[in-house]
């Protein structure tokens, strides 16, 4: 059996010694149209019609393994954001706590080192939290920049200022030479300033997390990895 693959558009020649009457009457017919698809196969002929005729189609192939791409890189860096939001909302509550257990009359140097982590930690926290887009995480934030604009005078004592952008900045020299006898009311008591953003900030780590975890719902082929039955696994 001979076949062309520039000049046949019709694939039934695939199999066109199953069609021949010498194969429908005669056992010899039959095995010949046989041993002639062996050969086609063993040459890569048949090889060769099956990729002519799947490359007239690629686009569904292609289109589907981009979609399921896109899902795999959104997911990933989804859950990247929201697993910064989270690991940096951490970080702000342990600053808090380490501010509020400092006596900054007794240990300057440590005092100084812990104000600084704050700064560092409460900036890093409104970039990630910047990121996500998510409205709850974002209402928290605000919450934390409202908390911070309403001590704005205390904070200005310590040498601790406000950006245009929300983030805070210090001023090591104003706050070697501030009354540092306020800290610890500013940080550590309830219903103060470190106790606010410490709640608002641990809200939205809990926000992250669970947003992360319904991220990482997807699997590796970008569907979800859920057990919803046979009939709904057919149809996702």
């Amino acid at each position: 059996m001979k076949i062309n693959i520039q000049a046949k558009t019709d694939y039934s020649a695939l199999f066109s010694s199953l069609n021949t009457n010498s194969s429908k009457n005669s056992p010899a017919g039959d095995l010949s149209g046989l041993l002639s698809d062996y050969s086609s196969i063993k040459r890569g002929t048949y090889g060769k019609l099956l990729k002519a005729y799947y490359a007239k189609e690629p686009s569904a192939a292609k289109g589907n393994n981009t979609t399921t791409t896109d899902k795999k890189i959104t997911a990933d860096a989804e859950t990247s954001v929201y697993n910064k939001v989270s690991t940096s909302a951490d970080s702000l509550q342990k600053s808090i706590d380490t501010l509020s257990s400092l006596d900054a009359s007794k240990d300057a140097t440590e005092t100084l080192k812990a104000v600084q982590n704050y700064v560092k930690d409460y900036n890093s926290f409104l970039s990630a939290s910047g990121d996500t887009g998510n409205s709850t995480i974002t209402g928290r934030t605000e919450t934390i920049k409202a908390a911070t604009a309403s001590y704005n005078k205390q904070l200005s004592s310590l040498g601790i200022s406000v950006g245009s952008d929300g983030k805070l900045s210090l001023d090591e020299d104003a706050f070697n030479k501030a009354d540092k006898s306020g800290m610890s009311s500013l940080f550590s008591a309830k219903a103060s300033y470190g106790y606010s953003v410490k709640v608002s900030a641990g809200m939205a780590a809990s926000n992250a997390n669970y947003e992360s975890t319904k991220t990482s719902l997807y699997t590796s082929n970008g569907s979800y990895n859920v057990s919803t039955g046979t009939l709904m696994d057919s149809l996702m």
